[in-house]
């Protein structure tokens, strides 16, 4: 292939927030969904919710008492116990509808059972006693404040109101208010599709099966597949091909003719004598919008976008550049399908003094962790190389030391992107 840039993109060896910059004005907002409540876990609301009921529905008792008409019990205390007749029992769930308030009287009552018409207040069962001799008599030895151990029609929740606004995680606590209101279907952002394909003629993917002289385990697939497992999406493994361009053209076209809305390649993306993705995305169609990013690791990352539609991120072959390409470059363009804003990164200061070249954004392996006086503070960790996977057991996240940056003082306040992007945050 012709290296100059310019004969394949006008976008080479471009800026970190210009690589964003080229993805968001590149991207449209994928289309919604209905989809049933107990599978909505992980999805991204597709529009605001609001309430269509009261929660509580019905005013009922905070703990097991009796329902009592505070005014009745202001005399009472330890010494000078108010005496009244009780004249109902009523459980969670049961129909009290047609109760009436009689004065000087008390209803006994358990927790979550609706508290009968004309009594305001509940007593616990603590604070009284029934009659030894008659069961139908109550002691009170205490006090209540009007309203007390009530929980009011609408005190959660209250009809009509705004409960979740549009492009929010839908999670298990979001499941729990949704499931409470009686919601069975929630509008969600569709699952993304996505096709992963490995590249390289050294690689094996069977983990049973033996090494010989220059060959090596695929990492990145495994990895890959595992990290977009924890979003709305569809991911499929797409095969690896052994640098055989021919046959990597008619598996890229059969993708794109299954509509991925998003094809991702690992290696064979640089300029050497067997990188021969740019190659095929043009003989596919494809435009490039650019290729080459001032990154370490990940600067050979390429982005294309076919005529169908479907996006094509090209991610350099060694593990931890393609980690980056997709932890952010993959990562900003579904923030922009599901319609969702920049990823906001965690503040945090820098453990140790560190010295970086200017002319590039560096993404560092880093450790983050709460100091004793609750502050957030990472660590470099040794083996920042971009073939070298061992420092990413300890690592939690990346450091993101900007292009113009040259020497950082210990204490340094940097921006720490978690190892997996949180949507929690939106």
């Amino acid at each position: 292939m012709n290296d100059n840039r310019d004969s394949y993109t006008q976008h080479y060896m471009i800026d970190f927030e210009q690589a964003f910059e080229i993805i968001s004005n590149h991207s449209q907002e994928a289309e919604s969904e209905n989809c049933q409540l107990a599978k909505a876990s992980g999805r991204i609301l597709a529009a605001p919710i609001t309430s269509p009921m009261n929660i509580p529905s019905f005013d009922n008792s905070a703990m097991d008492g009796y329902a009592v008409n505070a005014d009745d019990l202001n005399q009472a205390s330890l010494d000078t116990p108010v005496n009244l007749n009780i004249v109902g029992l009523t459980a969670a769930g049961d129909d009290i509808s047609q109760n009436q308030l009689s004065q000087k009287t008390a209803w006994k009552i358990m927790t979550g059972a609706p508290i009968p018409q004309g009594y305001d207040s509940v007593i616990p069962v603590e604070k009284t006693k029934q009659d030894d001799q008659d069961k139908t008599k109550l002691l009170c030895f205490a006090k209540v404040i009007k309203g007390a151990h009530c929980r009011t029609q609408g005190e959660d929740f209250v009809k009509d109101q705004l409960v979740l606004e549009d492009k929010q995680l839908i999670n298990s606590n979001r499941i729990m208010a949704l499931a409470s209101l009686g919601i069975a279907q929630v509008p969600v952002k569709r699952k993304i599709k996505i096709a992963v394909f490995s590249t390289g003629k050294e690689l094996i993917d069977d983990p049973n099966q033996p090494l010989k002289p220059g060959q090596i385990r695929n990492s990145n697939m495994p990895y890959i597949l595992d990290y977009l497992s924890h979003f709305p999406v569809k991911s499929i493994n797409a095969g690896t091909n052994y640098d055989d361009v021919d046959a990597f053209k008619k598996a890229l076209q059969q993708q794109l003719d299954d509509r991925q809305d998003i094809i991702i390649s690992t290696g064979a993306v640089s300029m050497g004598d067997f990188d021969f993705i740019p190659k095929c995305i043009l003989a596919l169609g494809g435009e490039i919008l650019f290729h080459k990013i001032k990154i370490r690791p990940g600067k050979p990352i390429l982005f294309a976008k076919f005529p169908n539609g479907s996006y094509y991120f090209g991610l350099p072959g060694n593990p931890i550049s393609a980690t980056l390409g997709l932890r952010f470059f993959v990562s900003h363009l579904l923030l922009r399908l599901w319609g969702l804003p920049n990823e906001k990164p965690l503040k945090t200061q820098l453990e140790s003094a560190y010295i970086k070249k200017k002319g590039f954004t560096l993404l560092l392996k880093s450790n983050l962790q709460v100091t004793p006086e609750a502050t957030l503070k990472a660590s470099i960790l040794d083996g920042q190389e971009s073939f070298k996977i061992h420092p990413m057991l300890d690592a939690n996240g990346w450091l993101k030391l900007t292009q113009d940056t040259e020497q950082l003082a210990a204490a340094t306040i940097l921006d720490f992107y978690p190892s997996i992007m949180d949507l929690n945050q939106f």
